[in-house]
């Protein structure tokens, strides 16, 4: 189980409302639907990472890809996984 404070779970839940919180992280799922060009999509959500020096676990398939923050080392969602998540909130709304 991941550790949360009150105000970076306040802060989630305000910012972020396309992502879900589960025990192993913070999650979004990008759809097929919002860029056929899902590599790329990669590669864009990398370049934010590589800028932040905070890397989230990717999967990709067929029908989209999977992204998971947590704070690896604290075994937590800290301000890092917010500021990502936000970065690639941003970067799916400009794909539309």
């Amino acid at each position: 189980m991941i550790e949360i404070s009150g105000e970076i779970e306040k802060k989630f839940k305000k910012e972020l409302l396309n992502w879900t919180l589960s025990d192993d992280g913070i999650h979004r799922w990008i759809s097929r639907e919002l860029s056929t060009d899902l590599g790329r999509v990669v590669n864009d959500i990398w370049s934010l990472a590589e800028d932040a020096n905070h890397h989230p676990d990717m999967e990709i398939g067929y029908k989209g890809i999977s992204v998971k923050l947590i704070t690896h080392d604290k075994n937590a969602i800290t301000d890092k996984d917010i500021d990502l998540a936000n970065k690639i909130e941003n970067l799916i709304l400009s794909l539309n």
